[in-house]
């Protein structure tokens, strides 16, 4: 452990403790590995933390909540959930991360960037309640926008694109100033691009890892690991850094703004 926490000095010297938000998400199966992943993230410096679901086994229990928070509790940042479909019980996730809003989905602003969290459990296509608010928050600020949501627009996976997302939403962050839509649901990482957008699978917080299921067209990256995701804000860009838990960078890119 102490080498563990050698590279990951040496790592983050070289950012300059640049780095400002942890990604990650799909711990539901494995808390020892959860457990694991926010002691070696805890070396970084990071301002908010967005996971992108699957926090628990069924999501219909308070002590499932009780597990989880009590994991989280060392993390830094100001921790921003998306509703999984393991977090069953619309109104115990609510409670337990209650939000202004009130709501399963909002937005969040952080150092000129616009981050808009949807739940994909509840309805978001055309003509839905939520897809009218996403159009709003999108149609109301000219920033750089960053989508989050549990089920993937594109993926490699076993789960592909079972809502048929991609008949609209990368249609929807073209139009918009979208750069990346980022994702869970899978238990892999992968970084696909679609139309000159980047689009994030990052499932590996614990649960049992898949193997991929068959290619997309669009994938950059694929690995079965489990990973977070540091993603620093740098000069006319974003820098989307991924490392497993040996503290290896896995796989690197940039978002220009």
């Amino acid at each position: 452990m102490k080498k563990l926490g050698l590279i990951f000095l040496v790592l983050v010297l070289s950012l300059g403790l640049r780095a400002q938000i942890l990604i990650y998400g799909d711990t539901r199966n494995h808390p020892e590995v959860h457990r694991e992943l926010v002691e070696m993230v805890n070396i970084y410096h990071y301002d908010l933390i967005f996971f992108t679901g699957d926090m628990n086994r069924k999501g219909t229990q308070q002590s499932e909540y009780d597990e989880f928070k009590s994991i989280i509790a060392p993390l830094k940042g100001v921790f921003h959930p998306v509703r999984g479909n393991h977090e069953r019980d619309l109104e115990l996730f609510k409670q337990n991360f209650p939000h202004r809003s009130g709501k399963s989905y909002y937005s969040v602003t952080s150092d000129s960037i616009h981050y808009i969290v949807l739940d994909s459990e509840k309805g978001i296509m055309p003509g839905t309640e939520q897809y009218h608010w996403m159009i709003s928050r999108l149609e109301s600020s000219a920033l750089p926008t960053i989508l989050l949501l549990h089920h993937p627009v594109f993926s490699s996976g076993a789960h592909g694109d079972e809502l048929g997302l991609s008949m609209f939403l990368p249609a929807i962050a073209k139009r918009y100033n979208v750069k990346a839509i980022i994702s869970g649901h899978e238990h892999s990482f992968e970084h696909l691009i679609y139309d000159g957008i980047h689009y994030v699978v990052t499932g590996g917080g614990g649960a049992p890892l898949r193997e991929m299921k068959e290619q997309s067209p669009h994938s950059v990256y694929f690995q079965k690991t489990h990973h977070f995701n540091i993603l620093l804000r740098e000069p006319g860009l974003l820098r989307f850094s991924t490392f497993n838990l040996l503290g290896e960078k896995i796989h690197e890119f940039t978002i220009e703004l």
